[in-house]
């Protein structure tokens, strides 16, 4: 059904996650302050996908996801990981054709990352409670007219 609204397809089993996180991390690396660190870390957080696959595979996610960085350092975009391999648990998404719908990464990455930010608005107003400091004003609710 998704793809009759977006057609678009993506290379599957972490390797899009791989090279997003990959051209996150060195955007982050150019950026100065505390920023970097937020940056570097949520680069980080994409790693999630192939390291799940790579560990429900029985293979070390670790490694793999060493060997996924490298691949892709090399210039092998596609490289994703192969959970029936034997080897490195890495494989061109080419030879596999694992592919996954433009529109649902694009959700999926928005919507943990809206997640994440409610996660630590929460925290924070909780920090901030407990440390005597009022917590940050919130705009009323839209129904309270």
């Amino acid at each position: 059904r998704i793809l009759m609204r977006d057609g678009r397809l993506v290379p599957g089993a972490g390797a899009s996650e791989i090279e997003l996180a990959n051209r996150v991390t060195s955007f982050g690396g150019k950026t100065a302050g505390l920023a970097q660190h937020s940056i570097k870390r949520w680069a980080e957080s994409l790693e999630v996908i192939p390291r799940t696959l790579a560990e429900n595979a029985g293979l070390n996610a670790e490694d793999v996801v060493s060997a996924l960085y490298k691949r892709h350092g090399e210039g092998d975009v596609d490289a994703g990981v192969d959970i029936e391999s034997e080897t490195d648990g890495v494989r061109s998404i080419k030879e596999t054709n694992v592919y996954d719908s433009y529109a649902s990464k694009d959700w999926a990455i928005k919507l943990a990352t809206e997640a994440a930010i409610s996660v630590l608005k929460v925290d924070s107003i909780i920090v901030s409670k407990q440390a005597g400091i009022a917590p940050p004003k919130q705009s009323g609710h839209w129904d309270d007219d």
